[in-house]
Parts: structure tokens; sequence; C-alpha cells
């Protein structure tokens, strides 16, 4: 028994140390604007809109694009100026107060971009009733507030989305 506890521990140390991770082999593009980057699946499609007080990038999967929006995932990044004067702090609490209602609901706090950042996620159900996955990563640096959304929803396969969602989150900087 102390043998194969032994060949596990040489065995999650290779691992570790290749660097071994689920989205390692996933091919990316990159996104630079706004005073933001990160990477992204290559199949995936990005758009972005901007206006006087806000940007709004959303990074979608083929199937979410060509389902309409019913059936996939995407990601919705929004970057919010003078975030003091912004009710978007109030969505982040609605969403936690949603998050709560449903199953397997996290609450952590992670570093990215350089700053300290509120991460909630849960699983519940879409409209249609199938399992969804929803993720927030929100911060706020000099005085802009940044909301990453995450989701899965339609019937599509969460855990096998997840690589991809960090991808981005563990690329994701301000410029």
């Amino acid at each position: 028994m102390k043998k194969y506890i032994i060949l596990l521990a040489v065995f999650l140390l290779v691992v570790m140390v290749s660097g071994c991770t689920s989205d390692q082999n996933i091919p990316t593009k990159n996104f630079t604007g706004s005073g933001m980057s990160f990477l992204y699946p290559d199949t995936w499609n990005v758009t972005t809109k901007v206006n006087a007080n806000a940007t709004l990038i959303m990074v979608q999967n083929e199937e979410f694009q060509s389902s309409e929006g019913a059936k996939g995932s995407v990601v919705l990044i929004m970057k919010v100026y003078n975030a003091s004067a912004s009710n978007m702090t109030d969505t982040s609490k609605e969403f936690a107060k949603l998050a709560r209602s449903g199953k397997n609901f996290t609450n952590n706090t992670i570093n990215i971009a350089s700053a300290n950042a509120s991460d909630m996620s849960y699983i519940g159900n879409d409209t249609q009733g199938n399992n969804s996955y929803t993720r927030l990563i929100n911060f706020t640096k000099n005085n802009t507030l940044y909301l990453l959304m995450f989701a899965t929803g339609g019937g599509s396969d969460i855990e096998a989305s997840k690589p991809f969602f960090d991808v981005i989150i563990k690329s994701f900087k301000l410029t």
C-alpha cells in the first residue's frame, strides 16, 4: 500500500512539474483592445461594442452562435468606466442572490489582472430546464469595473466548456 502512495505522489509531481493542464492543447487567438488583452479559443467568435461609458466584449463558441444563443457557451466581458457612479455593483449582488439558489454554489476570491476579484459560480437550469453553468468574476481597478461572465446552457456539456473558459481567465490582462 505504501508503494502505491509513493508512486501516486511521484506521478502527481511529474504532472505538476510538466505543466499538464486541460487547456494546454487548445489553439488560441489573441484579443487586444479597450485596455484589455486575453487569449480565447481559435474556433470562437469575438464581437465588441464600445460607447462612452462601457465596453462589451462577447466571445462565443460556434454552437452558441449557430443556435442564436439557445445552446452553447459564451463569455461576456464588460468594462464600465466611473464605477462609483455605476449601478453594475447591484448586478453582481443580484447574481450572488441568484447563484445561492443554484446547485454547487461557489464564492471565492481570485487574482486576475493583478487584482483581487470576486469569483462566484453555480449550476442551475436554463429556461428550457437544461442544466446551465454560470460564473461571474468581477473587480474594480482605477475606478473602472470589470465583469467577466461565463455561461454554458441549452444542454451543452458544462465540464467540457470549463477548460475553454480557463484559457480566457488565465490570460486576462489590463494593458
